[in-house]
């Protein structure tokens, strides 16, 4: 569960900035209501979740776990805390019960877009990209969340695992709204590689360079690129620049394997 473990310190991090049961239904994505109104009980509970992320924050999990069952005793139906809860036994490697929590803070308040998305990563983690991707929607529908360009980027990242073409649909997306989102670029990039589209696949890696720091593994998709496009000097300066800047990378032990990739 190294995965899993990895995926839940991203996803506290992702929820302490911004304050991440198996559904029984698939979201209706085609509206975007308003949020609950707050009520005093919301904002009793509200509190015991604030609280409830601090002991999170300082591994105190007994404790935080006291405060998300006082929380949601005040108020059964309060988004944040099922949102907080769902992290919470994630730690705790209760899935299942992270699973409903995260379900339950998505069905209460449409508007909880970190939780929708948050689930969503969850989902795409575990090998349910269908899933996945009605969360990263509803989370993307939200007028008001800042990182709806994340959600979008993570849909197309997900479906591009399992090689769904529509995965191309969703990182454009995610780049109409950031034109230099790096991974989103460099995805394209590989798709469009891997399709034949050879052409595009330049574009978008040569997009990528202009934003990010080159990787090994964004040289050797340059260098394999241009290969493909008849452009052998310009695949050799790839090449070059791979075996310079990673000598030991696997990427640069795969081009020398293979000569001066004539």
């Amino acid at each position: 569960m190294v995965v899993l473990r990895k995926l839940l310190f991203g996803l506290v991090c992702l929820a302490m900035v911004s304050a991440c049961a198996t559904p029984s239904s698939t979201p209706n994505t085609s509206s975007f209501p308003d949020a609950p109104a707050r009520t005093p009980k919301s904002d009793k509970a509200l509190i015991r979740a604030q609280l409830a992320r601090g002991y999170m924050a300082q591994q105190q999990y007994a404790v935080a776990k006291e405060e998300l069952d006082r929380a949601l005793s005040i108020d059964p139906n309060h988004s944040e805390s099922h949102y907080v809860m769902a992290l919470l036994m994630l730690e705790l490697k209760q899935y299942e019960e992270a699973e409903h929590h995260f379900a339950k803070a998505v069905q209460t308040n449409r508007a909880n877009s970190e939780a929708a998305h948050d689930f969503g990563v969850y989902l795409c983690q575990t090998d349910r990209a269908r899933q996945a991707i009605d969360y990263f929607e509803i989370a993307a529908a939200n007028p008001l969340f800042e990182r709806s360009y994340l959600s979008l980027m993570r849909a197309g990242e997900c479906l591009a695992k399992i090689g769904d073409r529509s995965a191309e649909r969703y990182l454009r997306q995610a780049l109409s709204i950031d034109p230099t989102l790096k991974p989103a670029l460099y995805r394209l990039a590989e798709i469009y590689y891997q399709s034949g589209n050879y052409l595009s696949a330049r574009a978008y890696i040569e997009r990528y360079f202009a934003a990010a720091t080159p990787t090994a593994a964004a040289l050797l998709l340059a260098y394999n690129i241009e290969l493909r496009n008849g452009a052998n000097e310009v695949a050799q300066s790839y090449r070059s620049q791979l075996l310079s800047n990673f000598p030991a990378s696997r990427e640069a032990a795969s081009v020398r394997r293979r000569g001066s990739g004539r």
